[in-house]
Protein backbone atom coordinates (compact mmCIF):
# COMPACT_ATOMS: atom_id res chain seq x y z
CA UNK A 1 0.00 0.00 0.00
CA UNK A 2 1.44 3.31 -1.16
CA UNK A 3 1.31 5.64 2.54
CA UNK A 4 1.57 9.28 0.38
CA UNK A 5 1.38 11.55 2.84
CA UNK A 6 -1.35 9.19 4.63
CA UNK A 7 -0.67 7.79 7.39
CA UNK A 8 -1.41 4.32 6.76
CA UNK A 9 -1.57 3.42 10.11
CA UNK A 10 -5.38 4.26 10.47
CA UNK A 11 -6.96 2.52 7.58
CA UNK A 12 -7.77 -0.63 9.39
CA UNK A 13 -9.44 1.27 11.88
CA UNK A 14 -11.60 3.21 9.38
CA UNK A 15 -12.44 0.35 7.25
CA UNK A 16 -13.80 -1.08 9.96
CA UNK A 17 -16.21 1.90 10.73
CA UNK A 18 -17.23 1.36 6.89
CA UNK A 19 -20.45 0.02 5.92
CA UNK A 20 -18.53 -2.29 2.62
CA UNK A 21 -16.21 -3.86 5.57
CA UNK A 22 -18.82 -3.92 8.82
CA UNK A 23 -18.15 -7.59 10.03
CA UNK A 24 -15.18 -8.43 7.93
CA UNK A 25 -11.75 -9.84 8.96
CA UNK A 26 -9.37 -6.84 7.89
CA UNK A 27 -6.16 -8.69 9.03
CA UNK A 28 -7.66 -12.01 6.39
CA UNK A 29 -7.48 -9.69 3.34
CA UNK A 30 -4.43 -7.74 4.35
CA UNK A 31 -2.73 -9.02 0.96
CA UNK A 32 -5.28 -7.58 -1.03
CA UNK A 33 -4.94 -4.35 1.26
CA UNK A 34 -1.52 -4.01 -0.19
CA UNK A 35 -2.47 -4.46 -3.69
CA UNK A 36 -4.55 -1.53 -3.09
CA UNK A 37 -3.14 2.36 -2.56
CA UNK A 38 -4.08 5.79 -0.59
CA UNK A 39 -4.80 8.36 -3.17
CA UNK A 40 -4.70 12.17 -2.15
CA UNK A 41 -7.24 14.23 -4.35
CA UNK A 42 -7.10 18.35 -3.91
CA UNK A 43 -10.35 20.29 -3.85
CA UNK A 44 -12.46 20.87 -7.27
CA UNK A 45 -10.66 17.40 -8.15
CA UNK A 46 -13.50 15.20 -10.41
CA UNK A 47 -12.70 11.86 -8.86
CA UNK A 48 -15.71 10.00 -11.38
CA UNK A 49 -17.54 11.73 -14.35
CA UNK A 50 -19.74 10.48 -17.31
CA UNK A 51 -17.48 10.41 -19.91
CA UNK A 52 -15.18 7.90 -18.53
CA UNK A 53 -15.74 4.07 -17.63
CA UNK A 54 -14.75 3.03 -13.50
CA UNK A 55 -12.33 0.62 -12.92
CA UNK A 56 -12.15 1.33 -8.95
CA UNK A 57 -14.29 1.35 -5.89
CA UNK A 58 -12.83 4.17 -3.60
CA UNK A 59 -12.92 4.75 0.03
CA UNK A 60 -13.11 7.72 1.81
CA UNK A 61 -10.48 7.78 4.65
CA UNK A 62 -9.89 11.42 4.90
CA UNK A 63 -11.92 14.49 3.99
CA UNK A 64 -15.42 15.16 1.64
CA UNK A 65 -16.75 14.08 -2.22
CA UNK A 66 -19.38 15.53 -3.82
CA UNK A 67 -21.79 13.86 -5.82
CA UNK A 68 -23.86 16.23 -8.51
CA UNK A 69 -25.02 16.46 -11.93
CA UNK A 70 -22.07 18.56 -13.08
CA UNK A 71 -18.44 19.22 -12.21
CA UNK A 72 -19.75 22.77 -10.26
CA UNK A 73 -20.32 21.97 -6.62
CA UNK A 74 -22.31 24.53 -5.47
CA UNK A 75 -25.80 22.17 -5.57
CA UNK A 76 -24.41 18.67 -4.69
CA UNK A 77 -26.86 15.95 -4.56
CA UNK A 78 -24.65 13.78 -2.08
CA UNK A 79 -21.79 14.41 0.09
CA UNK A 80 -19.27 11.32 0.77
CA UNK A 81 -17.52 11.13 4.17
CA UNK A 82 -14.91 9.38 5.89
CA UNK A 83 -15.85 5.15 5.66
CA UNK A 84 -18.49 5.86 2.64
CA UNK A 85 -17.39 4.27 -0.63
CA UNK A 86 -18.08 5.41 -3.95
CA UNK A 87 -17.72 3.57 -7.69
CA UNK A 88 -19.38 0.50 -6.75
CA UNK A 89 -22.35 0.82 -9.12
CA UNK A 90 -20.54 1.80 -12.23
CA UNK A 91 -17.67 -0.91 -11.31
CA UNK A 92 -20.51 -4.01 -10.94
CA UNK A 93 -22.63 -2.78 -14.65
CA UNK A 94 -19.02 -1.91 -15.71
CA UNK A 95 -20.84 1.48 -17.02
CA UNK A 96 -19.21 4.82 -17.02
CA UNK A 97 -20.89 6.91 -13.96
CA UNK A 98 -23.96 8.66 -14.31
CA UNK A 99 -23.04 11.58 -12.10
CA UNK A 100 -19.86 13.48 -10.86
CA UNK A 101 -17.91 12.77 -7.95
CA UNK A 102 -15.83 16.05 -6.83
CA UNK A 103 -13.45 16.76 -3.45
CA UNK A 104 -15.26 19.18 -1.64
CA UNK A 105 -11.68 19.73 0.52
CA UNK A 106 -8.22 17.67 0.18
CA UNK A 107 -9.53 14.04 0.56
CA UNK A 108 -7.42 10.58 0.97
CA UNK A 109 -8.83 7.82 -0.70
CA UNK A 110 -8.35 3.95 -0.76
CA UNK A 111 -8.72 3.13 -4.05
CA UNK A 112 -9.61 -0.59 -4.82
CA UNK A 113 -9.20 -1.96 -8.43
CA UNK A 114 -11.75 -3.99 -9.66
CA UNK A 115 -9.90 -7.66 -9.72
CA UNK A 116 -8.86 -6.81 -6.13
CA UNK A 117 -12.27 -6.18 -5.24
CA UNK A 118 -13.78 -9.59 -6.39
CA UNK A 119 -10.65 -11.59 -4.52
CA UNK A 120 -12.00 -9.78 -1.16
CA UNK A 121 -15.33 -10.51 -2.23
CA UNK A 122 -14.49 -14.72 -2.44
CA UNK A 123 -12.37 -14.43 0.64
CA UNK A 124 -15.04 -12.62 2.71
CA UNK A 125 -18.33 -13.68 2.10
CA UNK A 126 -20.07 -11.10 4.10
CA UNK A 127 -18.25 -8.22 1.93
CA UNK A 128 -21.00 -9.33 -0.63
CA UNK A 129 -23.98 -9.15 1.73
CA UNK A 130 -22.50 -5.37 2.95
CA UNK A 131 -22.12 -4.48 -0.86
CA UNK A 132 -25.98 -5.54 -1.24
CA UNK A 133 -26.66 -3.27 1.16
CA UNK A 134 -24.36 -0.33 0.04
CA UNK A 135 -25.98 -0.66 -3.51
CA UNK A 136 -29.68 -1.22 -2.09
CA UNK A 137 -29.19 2.41 0.06
CA UNK A 138 -27.25 4.10 -2.86
CA UNK A 139 -30.55 3.09 -4.91
CA UNK A 140 -32.78 4.85 -2.32
CA UNK A 141 -30.63 7.99 -2.68
CA UNK A 142 -30.81 8.00 -6.41
CA UNK A 143 -34.51 7.37 -6.20
CA UNK A 144 -35.14 10.15 -3.34
CA UNK A 145 -32.58 12.59 -4.97
CA UNK A 146 -34.71 11.89 -8.72
CA UNK A 147 -37.87 12.35 -6.94
CA UNK A 148 -36.73 15.39 -5.36
CA UNK A 149 -35.57 16.77 -8.87
CA UNK A 150 -38.86 16.04 -10.43
CA UNK A 151 -40.83 17.77 -8.36
CA UNK A 152 -38.47 20.90 -8.41
CA UNK A 153 -38.13 20.24 -12.39
CA UNK A 154 -42.12 20.82 -12.15
CA UNK A 155 -42.61 23.71 -9.62
CA UNK A 156 -40.38 25.44 -11.41
CA UNK A 157 -42.27 24.50 -14.69
CA UNK A 158 -45.72 25.15 -13.37
CA UNK A 159 -44.12 28.80 -12.19
CA UNK A 160 -43.29 29.20 -15.67
CA UNK A 161 -46.15 28.13 -17.21
CA UNK A 162 -48.86 30.15 -15.24
CA UNK A 163 -50.19 33.69 -15.20
CA UNK A 164 -49.65 34.66 -11.66
CA UNK A 165 -52.65 37.01 -12.05
CA UNK A 166 -55.24 34.99 -13.36
CA UNK A 167 -54.10 31.41 -12.31
CA UNK A 168 -54.48 30.34 -15.64
CA UNK A 169 -51.69 29.82 -18.61
CA UNK A 170 -49.80 31.40 -19.83
CA UNK A 171 -48.61 33.08 -23.22
CA UNK A 172 -45.62 30.82 -23.28
CA UNK A 173 -47.73 27.98 -22.79
CA UNK A 174 -50.70 28.16 -24.79
CA UNK A 175 -47.97 29.16 -27.58
CA UNK A 176 -46.20 25.98 -27.06
CA UNK A 177 -49.46 23.40 -26.40
CA UNK A 178 -52.36 24.67 -28.71
CA UNK A 179 -50.24 23.84 -31.81
CA UNK A 180 -49.39 20.66 -30.63
CA UNK A 181 -52.85 20.10 -29.62
CA UNK A 182 -54.18 20.75 -32.84
CA UNK A 183 -51.94 18.91 -34.60
CA UNK A 184 -53.18 15.85 -32.24
CA UNK A 185 -56.73 16.28 -33.23
CA UNK A 186 -55.76 16.33 -37.19
CA UNK A 187 -54.50 13.06 -36.66
CA UNK A 188 -57.31 11.37 -34.99
CA UNK A 189 -60.01 13.98 -36.96
CA UNK A 190 -61.51 15.21 -33.79
CA UNK A 191 -63.44 18.66 -34.33
CA UNK A 192 -62.07 21.78 -32.31
CA UNK A 193 -63.56 24.74 -32.02
CA UNK A 194 -61.78 28.44 -30.10
CA UNK A 195 -62.76 30.96 -27.53
CA UNK A 196 -61.65 34.14 -27.60
CA UNK A 197 -63.40 35.53 -24.27
CA UNK A 198 -62.55 39.20 -22.69
CA UNK A 199 -64.04 41.34 -20.04
CA UNK A 200 -66.78 44.58 -21.13
CA UNK A 201 -65.13 47.91 -20.54
CA UNK A 202 -62.56 46.86 -18.90
CA UNK A 203 -60.54 50.48 -19.22
CA UNK A 204 -63.74 51.70 -17.12
CA UNK A 205 -63.44 49.55 -14.43
CA UNK A 206 -59.89 50.19 -14.25
CA UNK A 207 -60.86 53.97 -14.22
CA UNK A 208 -63.88 53.60 -11.99
CA UNK A 209 -62.54 51.23 -9.55
CA UNK A 210 -58.52 51.28 -9.54
CA UNK A 211 -55.56 48.92 -11.39
CA UNK A 212 -56.14 47.05 -7.68
CA UNK A 213 -59.63 45.74 -8.34
CA UNK A 214 -58.85 45.25 -12.12
CA UNK A 215 -56.65 43.07 -11.15
CA UNK A 216 -59.10 41.08 -9.03
CA UNK A 217 -61.64 41.45 -11.48
CA UNK A 218 -59.28 39.41 -13.65
CA UNK A 219 -58.70 37.25 -10.97
CA UNK A 220 -62.18 36.82 -10.66
CA UNK A 221 -62.63 36.22 -14.48
CA UNK A 222 -59.87 33.03 -14.33
CA UNK A 223 -61.51 31.47 -11.44
CA UNK A 224 -64.81 31.23 -13.48
CA UNK A 225 -63.00 30.09 -16.55
CA UNK A 226 -61.70 26.90 -14.74
CA UNK A 227 -65.11 26.62 -13.03
CA UNK A 228 -67.49 26.74 -16.25
CA UNK A 229 -64.93 24.80 -18.53
CA UNK A 230 -64.26 21.17 -18.82
CA UNK A 231 -60.67 19.42 -17.87
CA UNK A 232 -60.11 18.56 -21.41
CA UNK A 233 -60.31 21.94 -22.57
CA UNK A 234 -57.14 24.09 -22.71
CA UNK A 235 -57.41 27.59 -21.20
CA UNK A 236 -54.74 30.52 -21.16
CA UNK A 237 -54.30 34.58 -20.51
CA UNK A 238 -54.04 35.27 -24.34
CA UNK A 239 -53.17 38.86 -23.31
CA UNK A 240 -54.49 41.99 -20.93
CA UNK A 241 -57.83 41.03 -20.42
CA UNK A 242 -58.52 38.62 -23.25
CA UNK A 243 -58.48 34.53 -22.61
CA UNK A 244 -58.27 32.18 -24.84
CA UNK A 245 -59.55 28.67 -24.79
CA UNK A 246 -59.04 25.84 -27.17
CA UNK A 247 -61.99 22.83 -27.20
CA UNK A 248 -60.60 19.77 -28.91
CA UNK A 249 -63.65 17.35 -29.64
CA UNK A 250 -65.88 20.27 -29.49
CA UNK A 251 -67.88 21.29 -32.92
CA UNK A 252 -69.00 24.88 -33.08
CA UNK A 253 -72.70 24.61 -31.71
CA UNK A 254 -71.19 22.83 -28.36
CA UNK A 255 -68.71 25.30 -28.09
CA UNK A 256 -71.16 28.20 -28.82
CA UNK A 257 -73.58 26.28 -25.73
CA UNK A 258 -70.48 26.10 -23.27
CA UNK A 259 -69.20 29.79 -23.92
CA UNK A 260 -72.66 30.84 -23.43
CA UNK A 261 -72.87 29.39 -19.71
CA UNK A 262 -69.68 30.72 -19.08
CA UNK A 263 -70.96 34.53 -20.21
CA UNK A 264 -74.02 33.85 -18.10
CA UNK A 265 -72.05 32.79 -15.14
CA UNK A 266 -69.68 35.77 -15.35
CA UNK A 267 -72.93 37.91 -16.12
CA UNK A 268 -74.39 36.66 -12.70
CA UNK A 269 -71.09 36.30 -10.51
CA UNK A 270 -70.66 39.60 -8.86
CA UNK A 271 -67.17 39.77 -7.61
CA UNK A 272 -67.34 40.99 -3.90
CA UNK A 273 -64.87 43.94 -3.59
CA UNK A 274 -62.55 44.27 -0.08
CA UNK A 275 -64.62 47.78 0.73
CA UNK A 276 -67.72 45.76 0.57
CA UNK A 277 -69.05 46.75 -2.80
CA UNK A 278 -70.19 44.72 -5.47
CA UNK A 279 -68.98 45.08 -9.24
CA UNK A 280 -70.18 43.10 -11.75
CA UNK A 281 -68.42 42.40 -15.01
CA UNK A 282 -69.65 41.26 -18.23
CA UNK A 283 -67.73 39.27 -20.80
CA UNK A 284 -68.09 39.35 -25.01
CA UNK A 285 -66.46 36.26 -26.82
CA UNK A 286 -66.10 34.87 -30.46
CA UNK A 287 -65.60 31.48 -31.83
CA UNK A 288 -64.18 29.98 -34.61
CA UNK A 289 -64.02 25.86 -35.69
CA UNK A 290 -60.65 24.70 -37.04
CA UNK A 291 -60.89 22.90 -40.24
CA UNK A 292 -57.90 20.61 -40.87
CA UNK A 293 -54.82 22.31 -42.34
CA UNK A 294 -55.86 25.57 -40.60
CA UNK A 295 -52.65 27.17 -39.04
CA UNK A 296 -53.36 28.33 -35.69
CA UNK A 297 -53.06 32.02 -35.85
CA UNK A 298 -55.36 31.87 -38.82
CA UNK A 299 -57.97 30.01 -36.36
CA UNK A 300 -56.89 33.13 -33.61
CA UNK A 301 -57.57 35.36 -36.56
CA UNK A 302 -61.25 34.20 -37.23
CA UNK A 303 -62.58 33.78 -33.93
CA UNK A 304 -60.87 37.30 -32.61
CA UNK A 305 -62.72 38.68 -36.39
CA UNK A 306 -65.87 37.35 -33.88
CA UNK A 307 -65.03 38.70 -30.97
CA UNK A 308 -64.93 42.19 -32.45
CA UNK A 309 -68.47 41.56 -34.11
CA UNK A 310 -70.01 40.92 -29.88
CA UNK A 311 -68.33 44.03 -29.29
CA UNK A 312 -69.98 46.21 -32.39
CA UNK A 313 -73.53 44.34 -31.81
CA UNK A 314 -72.90 45.47 -28.23
CA UNK A 315 -71.64 43.65 -26.16
CA UNK A 316 -72.26 40.77 -23.34
CA UNK A 317 -72.85 38.56 -26.33
CA UNK A 318 -70.81 35.48 -28.22
CA UNK A 319 -70.77 35.59 -31.75
CA UNK A 320 -69.39 32.56 -34.36
CA UNK A 321 -67.67 33.02 -37.01
CA UNK A 322 -68.98 32.79 -40.52
CA UNK A 323 -71.31 29.72 -40.79
CA UNK A 324 -70.51 27.33 -43.60
CA UNK A 325 -73.25 26.75 -45.71
CA UNK A 326 -76.46 25.03 -44.09
CA UNK A 327 -75.31 25.35 -40.54
CA UNK A 328 -78.01 26.33 -37.95
CA UNK A 329 -77.38 27.37 -34.47
CA UNK A 330 -80.66 28.31 -33.65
Amino acid sequence: MQKNDFHADHVPAILQGSGLFKGVDVASIDSELQDSRVQRIEPGHILLDPKHINTAIYIVLHGELLVCLEPKIAHPLLRLGVGDCVGELSIIDASAPSAYVVAAVATHLLVISKPVLWRMLALQQVMALNLLHVLAHRIRENNTVLLGSLELQRQYRSKAETDTLTGLHNRAWFEEVFPKQLELCERTGQQVSLLMVDIDHFKKVNDAYGHTCGDEALRHMGNLLRRNLRSTDLCARYGGEEMIVLMPGTELMHAHLTAERLRESVASTPLCLEDGREMVIQVSGGIAQWQPGTALNDLIRSADQALYKAKESGRNRIEIQALPPGMDLS
